[in-house]
């Protein structure tokens, strides 16, 4: 009888955990990730976590960058042919993350994910968010090695941030409503694995209604949700699982009008919309939670008016051409019905 399977390419290692950053190579070297000189990556704000992290190597060496962007890249990239790492390692948040995976895949290198904020899925992710001079490109990756998060590290970050990894989170059910319709109109490839796993994680933050970020068991939901969401797009092979039309949208937010607002803010704000559109049912659940914590709500929070948003919604597809959502099949109307049950306006 034959055995039917695919291979997909996944962490080694998840550790979420207390107290972890200056016992990261002794975590590697339980799953036999042997490492001695990593060269761990930063930026200045957090260099005091990365020294904890680099004081219980061999060989450690230390490099600071100042964005995602590509010459940052470089820097990095020359630093591995000078210094010949056996293993990158990112500590910080999602742009620090973002230049390890990038570098390590160019440089064939393993990469090691600390991030110290979960302001987005970034940290488990087969895809890297890296500036070049003609704007942001989302390109795929391979996958950490390991991926590490200290839950005192998080717990530190700015509030704005963690809120944001909320919105990443719960946009993951409009995401994956845009990718089972895709499924249906164009048969694309669709991973029932995948996307129950973006979906639980998504529902499981949706039902604790009220969050509190400055509880620890709570920033274990999150960052096990942003780790789940990673992983999913690593099975799928694809970003489908977690980015729809309301990560469209806010693509063409950022074009059009340079939303100042965080990528996690953002794509929630639209993903009521989009599920509007899709016929969520819970899609008033969603509506009720961003008010709850705080987050972005509607266009108007971020200075946007309707007109704008029928822009942002026309613009939006050529975002990421060739990739079917909920806004290839809508009307004027729909459109419009569809803004007023989201945002009340």
């Amino acid at each position: 009888m034959p055995i039917f399977g695919s291979n997909v390419s996944l962490p080694i290692m998840v550790r979420i955990e207390e107290s972890l950053l200056d016992k990261v190579n002794e975590l590697l070297h339980e799953s036999n990730l042997l490492f001695t000189r990593p060269l761990i990556i930063v930026m200045k704000e957090v260099r005091s976590m990365a020294d904890r992290v680099s004081s219980r190597f061999k060989e450690p060496h230390v490099h600071e960058i100042e964005d995602n962007s590509y010459p940052q890249v470089e820097a990095v990239e020359a630093a591995i042919d000078e210094l010949r790492p056996d293993v990158l390692i990112g500590v910080g948040g999602g742009r620090v993350v973002d230049v390890a995976k990038f570098a390590g895949s160019r440089r064939i290198l393993p990469v090691v994910s600390v991030p110290t904020s979960l302001s987005n899925d970034g940290i488990s992710s087969p895809v890297a968010v890296i500036l070049f001079r003609k704007g942001t490109r989302s390109i795929g990756v391979n996958m950490p090695t390991a991926v590490l998060v200290e839950l005192e590290a998080v717990s530190s970050a700015p509030q704005r941030n963690l809120k944001a990894g909320l919105g990443d989170l719960l946009s993951n059910i409009s995401a994956t409503n845009d990718w089972l319709l895709a499924y249906r109109r164009t048969h694309e490839h669709y991973d029932t694995v995948a996307a129950l796993l973006a979906r639980k994680s998504a529902f499981e933050m949706l039902d604790a209604k009220r969050v509190n970020l400055e509880e620890i068991s709570f920033l274990r939901i999150l960052a096990e949700g942003l780790v789940l969401s990673g992983i999913a797009m690593g099975i799928a092979g694809t970003s489908r699982p977690c980015s729809g039309a309301e990560h469209l949208l806010s693509h063409a937010c950022d074009e059009l009008y340079e939303c100042e607002s965080l990528h996690g803010e953002q794509v929630a704000m639209f993903a009521l919309f989009t599920s509007i559109l899709q016929k969520e049912p819970s899609a008033s659940a969603q509506a009720k939670f961003l008010r709850a914590n705080e987050l972005i709500a509607a266009p108007k929070d971020i200075g946007i008016g309707f007109e704008e948003f029928t822009k942002i919604v026309a613009h939006a597809p050529s975002t990421r051409p060739g990739r079917y959502t909920v806004l290839d099949e809508v009307s004027e109307a729909d459109i419009e019905n569809a803004y007023r049950k989201a945002y009340g306006q």
